[in-house]
């Protein structure tokens, strides 16, 4: 079990999300683990014991570690897919930006034809 002011930083620490998110657990645990504190302190425990309690409560590191990876790390699958979408857009993009210079480029330096329509 993870004991100490670092618990939360240690327990993050392995997290596979970005810095944004780990920010974000970190604060909703150390509301969990305070709440959790408070409470026991309030049905009598004293402080360190309380806070203690309130880790043990928290459960298996581990298993946190792997349900909070589970939610908010998104799917290996939905990664690929959103890399391909990208790319392909971007792709698309460039062909339409370099068509519509060709398009524009030849029909610029093209001459001019004229008609030769004789008037009699």
């Amino acid at each position: 079990m993870i004991m100490g002011r670092d618990a939360v930083e240690q327990l993050t620490r392995t997290l596979r999300v970005s810095a944004r998110m780990r920010r974000s657990i970190e604060r909703e645990l150390r509301a969990h683990l305070e709440d959790s504190r408070r409470e026991l302190e309030l049905s009598g425990l004293t402080p360190p014991d309380a806070a203690r309690e309130s880790l043990s409560r928290l459960g298996n590191p581990d298993e946190i570690v792997t349900q909070f990876d589970t939610v908010y790390r998104p799917k290996r699958r939905t990664q690929i897919g959103l890399a391909l979408a990208l790319a392909s857009g971007m792709a698309l993009g460039v062909l339409g930006i370099g068509g519509s210079l060709a398009s524009a480029t030849s029909a610029h330096h093209k001459p001019a034809q004229h008609s030769h329509v004789r008037h009699g």
